[in-house]
């Protein structure tokens, strides 16, 4: 099998490594001549005989080059990321293994969100605000974190989150098995309404992946339903969010903060009333980052087609 792998990328991270590259041909063996491409020009050049592509970015008229292609493949876990129709007999595969990554980012927010230190680190400048920091630290233990997309990466972020006692509640889509942590009772409040899930919240985890049935499903509504005092962290897709709505209830104090990564235009412009609503930080689409990212990545993919 010739795998084609062009993965430069603008991100350091997410472009891999000599190191890497031979890992990957090391964890392949024998079962696949691994051609990396430094170049677009390397790459079409290997399309012809390559039976997997492994990239960033595939052009729909690069297909008409590669008649061997059995798959497309990339890191990205959001269906939505390639823009191109296959021709039949070829899949569009996508990574799964981001949890490891985001889940330890989303239990940090959820964390120094629950103590006070996200929303006071623009505040640095206060010389000692004790009270104010007081009124606001709280524990995670006995807190509710209700986890909105509860798939591999909200899984992840749970089992993390699990261990400093709080009460996890997931809402998924599909039906996935429940994790050994996750009470029978939990499972009993997760098959109810989402309306009737969100007061119960102090932390609500977003992971949702876009699409039409999750457009601006978090609106000026149901981000009223909200606890007062809530947080809301958003590592999913930018469409959930009703951006207008989440600004104006978090300057009217209603929720204490949020966390986005992900944004329903990306860059964030300038004119976005979420840059200037208060205890608001805003990521840019980095909850995936880390220096084993491809590392992760072609561990999965070398299991898959061992499989």
């Amino acid at each position: 099998m010739v795998i084609a792998v062009h993965l430069a990328h603008e991100v350091p991270i997410f472009s891999p490594t000599e190191a890497q590259t031979g890992r990957l041909r090391a964890l392949l063996g024998d079962r696949a001549d691994v051609v990396a491409c430094r170049s677009e020009p390397e790459f079409l050049a290997a399309l012809p005989r390559a039976e997997l592509a492994v990239v960033w970015t595939f052009r729909q008229e690069w297909f008409a080059l590669a008649p061997r292609l059995r798959a497309v493949c990339t890191p990205a876990a959001g269906r939505d990321y390639f823009r191109v129709v296959p021709p039949p007999g070829v899949e569009l595969r996508y990574g799964s293994f981001h949890g490891a990554i985001m889940g330890e980012t989303a239990a940090a927010c959820v964390l120094a969100l629950s103590h006070g230190v996200l929303p006071f680190a623009a505040e640095a400048g206060e010389p000692w605000p004790r009270p104010a920091f007081a009124a606001r630290a709280r524990r995670l233990a006995g807190a509710t974190v209700l986890i909105l997309g509860f798939g591999r990466i909200g899984r992840a972020a749970g089992r993390l989150l699990k261990p400093f006692g709080p009460r996890i509640l997931g809402v998924s889509r599909g039906a996935h098995p429940a994790p050994d942590w996750f009470g029978p009772e939990d499972r009993a409040e997760a098959a109810e309404a989402l309306d009737s899930l969100l007061p119960l919240a102090d932390h609500l985890l977003c992971f949702l992946p876009s699409g039409p049935e999750t457009d601006r499903l978090l609106d000026a509504r149901r981000l009223s339903l909200l606890r007062p005092g809530a947080f809301l962290c958003n590592f999913g897709r930018g469409n959930l969010l009703d951006e207008d709505a989440l600004a104006a209830a978090l300057r009217g104090g209603r929720l204490a903060g949020a966390v986005l990564d992900v944004f329903r235009e990306e860059p964030l412009p300038a004119s976005s009333p979420l840059r200037a609503a208060p205890n608001c930080r805003l990521l840019p689409h980095a909850s995936a980052f880390s220096p084993d990212y491809l590392d992760l990545y072609f561990e999965e993919l070398a299991e898959s087609l061992a499989r």
